[in-house]
Order: structure tokens, then C-alpha cells, then sequence
């Protein structure tokens, strides 16, 4: 059989049952339109790589040759109603499914967050045109209600899978990024001023001079600083505080409880640099100690307050990174 019958050289085309019409009929624009959708679901379901997404594009593929064919009969004797509510009902229990999974959106999203969802966003526009040409259709043709309602709930389901799959990717490279960084973290530098640029701020919020010192893995003190009218007697404790987190791989207000005469550590607050009171916070990611955090200056509250702050600083820059 040849591929080519020469009989739309002219510009006509035959719709079911047999009518000629010309190629800018607004039947033809529609199920062409539908035409076009099909393919390009077929080039994104192509791009999928999650099996259970790629099946519900198979069988919408197979749904709109049906619903083209009912297109493609509109305004003849052979017209037959393909699509019913049940279809619609098949894309919205989909949707109602991925619903479940997808965050909310509160924005516009930019298409093209990989290469996947952006195939699908493509296809979504073909539908949100097929509905527009049916739409049109309604003035002079009768139009199958659940036509409307089916490309509707389409365009929806193909946003959804979309977002879904950039949403997945999101958390994919985000769990990638943490498991790298929690992984190769080391105090250096470039974390040591960032934790003590969000430490003096933290001191200037609640108005107390503080002295602030951060510490390495090994106590050795990586920054320091004094902020003005700090006590000078909150410099040494301030590097104890830091030292005697991370030699103890505590927090230094646990280690009062353990110094009393009835404790485990008892007499080790005359031990030289070590500091038994609130204010010191040992950094820790995955049991492995980075460093630590030595905060004097205001009561042994205020002191835990900042340090503590340090601490969940550094867990953030351990998880994400520098903001």
C-alpha cells in the first residue's frame, strides 16, 4: 500500500464517513491538534524513566486516537460519542493520586527544570490548543461535553506529572548535595566566618558584648573575636568553652552535672582550659566531631542561647551548605 494517494493534493481531506472538507476546516484544526498532542506525549513518554508514568501516557495516547476519530465524525451522519465521563474520571483519579506527593505550589513555574518535565510541559500546551479549537467547534457543531472536560482534566494531569518529576529531581540532587557535604565538611576558614558573622549578629540582637571563639576538630582555635565592651575575663573562658566541647564531645552545661562531687567527671573543672558551665556547643556531623563553638560575655543563659544558635547554624551549613 502507498504511503501517499495524492488525494489532499488540493487541500481537501475526507473526514468519517466519507465527506470532503478543506484542510482548514476548524475539524481538521482540531483532531490535527490532537494529532499533534499524540506525538508529542509520545516523545515525552519516550523521555520518562519512571515505568508507572510511562503507562498512563500509553494508555492517553490510545484515548486521544479515539477521541480524534469522535472529532473527525463531528457534523457527519457517522458521528459517534468516544470519550465519557468515565475517561474523565480515569484522568482525575490520576491526578487525585499524584496529588498526594506534590507540594504546593505557590508561583508561576519556568518550564524546563529537566528534560523530562519539559517535554510534558510542551505537551501541555498542545492540549490547552486542542481545547481552544474544540471550544471553537461548539458554534457550529454539536460537541460531546465530556470532550471538553476530558482535554481539561488532561492539561491538568500533564502539569502535574511535570512538577512531579522536577519535584523529585529536587530532592534527589538536594539529598546528592547533603550526603557530599556531611560527608567531605571540615572546619576551615570560610565556615568559621560565616558561623561568626551570624554569632556577632546574634549577640548584637539580644544587646551583649560577647567574645566568641571557634575551634577546630582538635580545640585549636580557627577565629576569635572580641566584640567591644566584652569582658576581658570572657576571652579565656570563651576558648575553654570551645576547647572543652570538643574535648568532651559535649555540650560544657552538661559537664557541671558531671564535675559535682557525685559525678562521673568529678575534678576535672581543675583541669587547665576546661570550662564546666553553659556556653560551649561541640559541632558534630554523622558522630564525627568538625569543630566547636565558645560563647562568655553575658549570663550562662545568654551564653547558651548564641552557642546554641552557632550549633544549629553549622547543622544547616552541614546539610546545605553555605546560604
Amino acid at each position: 500500500m502507498k504511503i501517499y494517494t495524492k488525494g489532499g493534493d488540493k487541500g481537501q481531506t475526507f473526514l468519517i464517513g466519507g465527506e470532503r472538507t478543506y484542510k482548514y476546516d476548524d475539524r481538521v484544526w482540531a483532531y490535527g491538534t490532537i494529532d499533534e498532542l499524540n506525538s508529542s506525549l509520545g516523545l515525552a513518554r519516550a523521555k520518562l524513566r519512571d515505568e508507572n508514568f510511562r503507562k498512563v501516557l500509553l494508555k492517553i495516547q490510545k484515548q486521544l486516537f479515539e477521541l480524534a476519530a469522535e472529532l473527525a465524525s463531528t457534523g457527519t451522519d457517522k458521528y459517534k460519542e468516544n470519550i465519557s465521563e468515565k475517561d474523565v474520571e480515569f484522568l482525575e483519579k490520576i491526578i487525585d493520586e499524584l496529588n498526594e506527593e506534590m507540594p504546593s505550589l505557590n508561583s508561576f513555574i519556568v518550564p524546563g527544570g529537566t528534560e523530562e518535565s519539559a517535554t510534558l510541559d510542551v505537551a501541555r500546551t498542545v492540549a490547552r490548543k486542542g481545547e481552544r479549537y474544540i471550544v471553537k467547534l461548539e458554534s457550529n457543531y454539536y460537541v460531546n461535553k465530556n470532550l471538553l472536560k476530558y482535554m481539561n482534566r488532561l492539561s491538568d494531569l500533564i502539569y502535574t506529572l511535570a512538577r512531579i518529576i522536577d519535584y523529585r529531581q529536587v530532592l534527589k540532587e538536594s539529598k546528592k548535595r547533603v550526603s557530599i557535604i556531611s560527608k567531605d565538611i571540615k572546619m576551615n576558614r570560610e565556615i568559621a566566618e560565616y558561623l561568626m558573622e551570624k554569632l556577632l549578629k546574634k549577640s548584637e540582637e539580644i544587646k551583649v558584648p560577647m567574645v566568641i571563639c571557634i575551634v577546630d576538630e582538635s580545640g585549636n582555635p580557627i577565629m576569635f573575636q572580641r566584640m567591644d565592651g566584652a569582658l576581658l575575663a570572657s576571652i579565656n573562658i570563651s576558648i575553654g568553652k570551645a576547647y572543652s566541647a570538643v574535648a568532651f564531645r559535649m555540650s560544657t552545661d552538661k559537664l557541671k552535672e558531671l564535675a559535682l562531687p557525685q559525678g562521673e567527671l568529678y575534678g576535672i573543672n581543675n583541669m587547665k582550659k576546661i570550662i564546666t558551665f553553659g556556653g560551649g556547643e561541640p559541632l558534630i556531623v554523622n558522630g564525627r566531631i568538625i569543630g566547636g563553638i565558645g560563647v562568655s560575655g553575658g549570663t550562662v543563659e545568654e551564653d547558651m542561647m548564641v552557642a546554641q544558635f552557632g550549633k544549629r547554624t553549622f547543622e544547616e551549613v552541614a546539610s546545605y551548605g553555605i546560604k
